[in-house]
Parts: structure tokens; sequence; C-alpha cells
């Protein structure tokens, strides 16, 4: 008997076919019977399920913020199937007991598939966290930003060497901070120039090894991309809300829209838009804080927003309104992060591990008491977003008719220990 059936899916290709599923791993698309458990899509819009490669899951001392359950939560109620998870912990990733432990908590809490990055710090352990599973390492810091350590030249130049010779994947956060005051989000804006990120990447390209695999988070401008894209072999991606907010749009002092890198200008934000093309992926850079966090004072409020559980819908609104094609979305935030993270990537064909992203017909206007962070508040209030009805991670439903369920995931780890584990 088959595990489970979605009856009626529209497929990519415009079909409606059943799915039929067993042991997490698709099995037959056409006509089905029914299986232990079915699923009435109605025609909906079925698509590989995503993954976000840059997100901070929090938890442990900063639990109030997000923890595993609460994120991951929040995954899979906005189409994203895996997670990469960002270093810059409390504690940080660079130790091997501080590493077992998070990939413990993860285990027993998560929704969906996970992965979890190294640390690149002063003391990192970069040989006893590549065998211990880290998917990659980073982000590294060239810039400071919430709880992560500004590296040296000279320990960027022999982290880079070192992981070189791992073939391990380095994630870069690429910024220049200039001195000056920081009370709103235009001056925060300048005093992290998009010149700067682009100086940065510069900088990490000149002392990488000519064989590192560098991947830059969160470029916010269309120079920093150039100056990435010109490096063989080297990646990027760009955050939702550099393409969907802009400086200038929001009260000047409103620190909810304080982030690292800055929010920009309409124009540098457009200009994102018409790259679009270019950028190979789009990744959350999912960052809670509390609300009590975010009002305090300009300067010393943290920088971050969430926005895992919004960032498929909001491109898929961009897909439903004509302005950019499936095919892209697909492409940014499936294939080419598998890709780039050297794991197998999901497909709606036979054979293909089963996640799945079931599609509603019509967006709906974001509010922050539908989403499921638990930070409890979007930056993308009163905006449209098209949410899936369904989220099949590893062939269980983990999101379907308002409910979770856990079950078929895998911890990813990194090719220093093995490609996928499945809990």
């Amino acid at each position: 008997m088959t595990d489970l059936v979605l009856k009626s899916a529209r497929l990519l290709d415009g079909r409606v076919a059943d799915i039929s599923i067993t042991d997490s791993v698709i099995v037959h698309i056409g006509s089905s019977e029914s299986g232990d458990e079915t699923i009435e899509c109605h025609s909906r819009l079925s698509i590989p399920a995503a993954i976000d490669m840059h997100v901070h899951m929090r938890d442990g001392l900063q639990a109030a913020k997000e923890d595993w359950a609460s994120g991951t939560a929040a995954a899979v109620a906005g189409g994203v199937a895996a997670v990469v998870d960002q270093p810059n912990t409390v504690p940080p990733m660079e130790t091997v007991a501080n590493f077992t432990a998070r990939v413990t908590r993860a285990k027993e809490k998560s929704f969906c598939h996970f992965a979890i990055n190294g640390s690149v710090m002063e003391n990192s352990d970069l040989s006893g966290l590549w065998h211990a599973g880290v998917l990659a390492f980073g982000e590294m810091f060239v810039a400071p930003s919430s709880y992560g350590q500004v590296l040296s030249l000279e320990m960027i130049r022999s982290a880079l060497v070192e992981l070189d010779k791992a073939e391990a994947l380095v994630m870069v956060h690429a910024e220049e901070v200039k001195p000056g005051e920081m009370r709103s989000l235009a001056e925060h804006a300048v005093s992290r120039p998009i010149s700067g990120e682009a100086a940065a990447v510069d900088l990490v390209n000149s002392l990488a090894p000519a064989g590192t695999k560098l991947h830059y988070c969160h470029m916010s401008g269309v120079e920093s991309i150039s100056r990435a894209a010109a490096r063989p072999g080297t990646t990027c991606e760009v955050a939702p809300h550099h393409l969907f907010l802009s400086c200038e749009e929001h009260d000047a002092a409103d620190t909810r829209f304080r982030t690292n890198p800055p929010l920009r200008t309409r124009a540098e934000r457009l200009a994102l838009w018409r790259v679009f093309d270019a950028v190979p992926v789009i990744a959350s850079d999912h960052a809670p804080h509390t609300r009590t966090e975010k009002a305090q004072p300009f300067e010393s409020a943290p920088s971050g927003v969430p926005g895992v559980e919004t960032m498929l819908p909001l491109l898929m609104n961009a897909v439903f309104e004509g302005k950019i094609p499936l095919a892209s979305v697909i492409e940014k935030t499936v294939i080419n992060p598998y890709n780039i993270l050297g794991l197998t990537t999901p497909e709606l064909g036979v054979g293909s591990r089963a996640d799945i992203a079931i599609y509603a017909e019509k967006p709906r206007t974001i509010h922050s008491e539908d989403l499921h962070s638990r930070c409890d508040w979007t930056p993308y209030e009163g905006t449209p977003g098209l949410f899936p009805e369904t989220t099949i991670v590893g062939g269980i439903p983990a999101w379907h008719r308002n409910e979770f369920s856990r079950g078929g995931h895998l911890w990813f780890a990194g090719k220093g220990k093995s490609s996928s584990i499945k809990y």
C-alpha cells in the first residue's frame, strides 16, 4: 500500500495527476488508488519545496527570539522543506561539543530537513567540525554583525587555506563599516555602503586560494553581485528584504527595519530586480529578534528581520502577478542552492525525495498573527503573499490544514561525515 497519495495535483507542465509516495520517495505520477493517507489537491499547483540556505534558528539562550520548533514550523508553513542554520549562535559553533549539542536539539524539535554550519573564528576547530558533520563554514564575518566575530586578514587567509584543502564551502558576510552616527535607517545605510560590500567581496576573493568554494551572503547591491560573479565558481544570494523593502519607505527611526546589510533606497532595490536573472540564490537571512529588543533606541537595537515563512510567498506572489517566471523561483530556491551545497535536489519525478509544496489558488495578506515565528512580527505586514496549503517533507505532510507533523526528516551532514542522515 502506498504511504501517501496527493490526488489531482497540478504539475509544472500543467498536467493534473496523482503523486504516489512510499518510504519518503515519489514512486508514481499518474492515476492512482488511495494510499494509507490521501490528500486532495483540487488541481492546486504542486512544486518542489524550497531550501533556505541562510537562517538563524536561535534556540538555547536565545529561545525567546526563536527555537528549532517555532523556526522550522514557520519554514514548512512557508513552503520550505530544509534550512541551513548559520553558526553565530550562543554559544557559537566553534567546537565539536557545541555543534553536536545543536544537532541533537535540532533532531528533537525540527519539522523539516536541516543542516548546521561551522563557525570561522579565532579558536574554531575547523578540522574537528568538518569531520563532525558541518555542511559548510560561515557566515564568516568580514565586518561586525549580530553575534558574529570579525576576523583579521591573516585569520581569514589562514582559514580559507585550510577550508580549501577540505573542499568545504565557505559562506561570507561581506561588508565594510564606516565611522559615524547610526540613528536612522538612512544613516545605517551610509555606515555600511554598497561600495564597502563590493570592496569586501574583492578582498576575500583576493585572499582565497583559486579553488576555494566561496558563497557570498545577502548581497544588497548590483556591484557586489557583479564582483562575486567575476570569480570563477563563486556564488551569492540575495535576501527578500533587499528585493521587497526600501529604507526611505519606512519611518526613519523604525528599528524593525534595521538589518545588516542595511535596506537600500528604492532605486537600488529596483536595480536588484533588473539583474534578478543573474542572482543564483534567494535566501531569507531569517534573523528574528523580539519586539522588546527591537524597541530599543536605534543605535542599540539589534539588526535582523524574520523571513523564512514569507520568502516563498513573496516570490510566488510575484509569479502570480506575472512579474517573474515560476521556473526562476524554483531555480533560485531549490535547484541552485542544493547544487551549491552539494546535496541531492528534490524533483517532481519518480525516484525523487518527496519534498513538495502545494500552493493556494490566490494570495492572502500577510499578518503577523497568522505566522509562526516566535518573534511574533514581520516586516511584510499588509503585503500580499501566496502561501502553500500543504508542505510535504520527506513524504510526510509537515504542514497541512493548519497543523504540523514531524517525521521523514534528514540531517544534511557535510562531506566530512556523510551526505544525509535520517533521524
